[in-house]
């Protein structure tokens, strides 16, 4: 009985301290809402951007921010194309549409974040739920710089639960707006195309059957933005590189190429290399194993993640907050001590958003100018109004 009591004691500590952890993010995320985003200009950039999604036939695809000058928001990477499939300029017209600013966009964004930390505690744990939602990299790059790649992250976190549930017109929907997002969703097809074979003939469903299913879902995820498509047939193909003549990427494979670092110092460097290789060695030693062992479906649920950190490591542009979506590709996996492995380097990943939570930002900041016209967008944002 006192051993019992014990266990219980000891789980309870245990839960006050998740709880604890969980509540101290919470008010960070809320927090960091209410403040200018201090080392990137990327969402006004995508209100200004979307303010002109309806324009001219979508001539957005065949312009550069440079050709709606003289509004503020072209200041910042003025010879530039917008790159994004069309759910991710929708997404943020919803808010330029009305006006809303920079707080809105990071609300929803950080709501969005929740969502997908209930679904990791719905399908996977507690522990994977508390971890992902603790995330540094989210805290910092999500809530309070506005980077969009949570939204890709549920659509994949979507998709993936729809395939297990062989619910294969939703799987074939939230697959078809998850690549309408940004090109990494794509990543999930080798493990979907895998799971549709492995599920064909259950429940007397024929691979036919699931595929018709499956089209109709991918169809209609499509057809909201086909006129897009019309307009500019190549969004899908747009690559995450597009447009930019620049080098950098924190997580490059090439540690002594100063070129794909800038700013960063030796030590940053080293930390960003640790783990994100670290990560990528785990899930390919695992994947190889279960396929050594003919546990087929082991082994190809790990393709997903290794891809992703396999095409982040190799790109010519990159940035901190892309590891935002890793842990999407989690769902695929089945043991549980697996993903809680991996969530906690996902933890870890980012140095850089730890030390900008715990002490200061560093590295490329925005300038006074851009934050005191950010702060001036927190809350009301007419794009277009604002001229030089």
């Amino acid at each position: 009985m006192a051993a019992t009591n014990a266990v219980r004691k000891k789980l309870s500590r245990a839960e006050q301290v998740a709880w604890l952890l969980f509540a101290i993010a919470l008010v960070y995320k809320v927090y960091a809402c209410f403040q200018v985003p201090v080392v990137t200009s990327d969402v006004l950039r995508h209100l200004g951007y979307s303010s002109h999604a309806l324009d001219n036939h979508f001539a957005l695809y065949t312009t550069k921010a440079e050709d709606f000058i003289p509004e503020l928001w072209t200041r910042y990477w003025s010879d530039q194309p917008y790159i994004y499939p069309p759910v991710t300029l929708i997404f943020f017209y919803l808010f330029s549409a009305f006006h809303l600013g920079i707080f809105w966009v990071k609300a929803v964004l950080t709501l969005i974040d929740f969502g997908c930390t209930y679904l990791f505690y719905k399908h996977i744990s507690k522990c994977a739920a508390l971890l992902f939602f603790c995330a540094p990299v989210s805290l910092w790059y999500t809530s309070h710089e506005g980077q969009f790649e949570i939204l890709q992250t549920l659509f994949i976190i979507l998709n993936v639960i729809s395939i297990k549930k062989q619910q294969w017109r939703l799987a074939g929907f939230y697959f078809a707006i998850s690549i309408q997002v940004k090109q990494f969703g794509v990543l999930i097809l080798p493990w979907m195309l895998f799971e549709i074979w492995k599920n064909k003939n259950e429940q007397s469903q024929s691979l036919a059957k699931i595929l018709h299913k499956f089209s109709q879902g991918l169809v209609l995820g499509f057809i909201p933005f086909l006129i897009f498509y019309i307009h500019a047939p190549w969004l899908l193909f747009l690559p995450i590189t597009s447009g930019s003549t620049k080098t950098y990427n924190p997580f490059a494979w090439n540690l002594f190429d100063p070129t794909l670092f800038l700013w960063m110092s030796q030590w940053l460097i080293l930390w960003n290399a640790l783990f994100s290789y670290a990560p990528l060695i785990v899930a390919t030693i695992m994947g190889i194993i279960a396929w050594k062992k003919r546990r087929f479906r082991t082994s190809i649920s790990m393709v997903p993640f290794a891809s992703f950190w396999l095409i982040t490591k190799s790109l010519r542009w990159g940035q901190f907050w892309y590891s935002i979506v890793a842990p999407g590709f989690l769902f695929c996996l089945s043991k549980k001590s697996l993903i809680h492995l991996l969530l906690s380097l996902h933890l870890m990943q980012c140095l850089h958003s730890i030390i900008a939570i715990l002490i200061k930002p560093i590295g490329a900041l925005e300038s006074q100018y851009s934050l005191t016209l950010m702060q001036s967008c927190m809350f009301f944002c007419d794009a277009q109004r604002l001229n030089y």
